[in-house]
């Protein structure tokens, strides 16, 4: 099981390689590989830091091909990263946690040290160190919880 996964996080890392290099013909038939394959839009253009895990192969993830996530990013299945009301993408930063089902969406900027709760729906900016929950989002210091 490890195994298949990292070669799931290898597929994204050679796609993103193959769009870094202005090989997009190559990167698009990959995002569409990935698309068929594992049920997900991890597009080649994503801008994703180190040491980040994707749960399940990435199944039913979304996320916009602007958005920028930092370092240590955990992400479950059926997470969306997107737009809003034609806003930009959210900014994401370092050591996120986004539950299963969680929408993060608009032009918002997600602190470090964050955990979004399963199926929250995010719409305003997060700041360090807090956890989000519910619909939409109550957003609560970690150390009121």
């Amino acid at each position: 099981m490890k195994k298949n996964k990292s070669k799931f996080i290898r597929l994204l890392k050679i796609k993103h390689w193959f769009y870094s290099h202005h090989f997009k013909i190559i990167a698009k038939f990959l995002d569409y590989v990935t698309r068929t394959k594992f049920s997900c839009d991890i597009p080649a253009s994503l801008e994703i830091g180190n040491n980040w895990k994707i749960a399940h192969f990435g199944l039913g993830i979304v996320i916009h091909p602007r958005a920028k996530i930092g370092d240590g990013f955990t992400i479950f299945q059926n997470a969306t990263i997107g737009c809003r009301k034609m806003q930009g993408p959210p900014t994401i930063g370092n050591n996120v946690y986004i539950g299963a089902g969680a929408c993060v969406l608009g032009n918002i900027k997600i602190g470090n040290n964050v955990s979004i709760g399963a199926n929250a729906v995010v719409l305003t900016d997060v700041p360090d160190n807090s956890i989000a929950v519910g619909i939409p989002a109550v957003i609560k210091t970690k150390k009121e919880v």
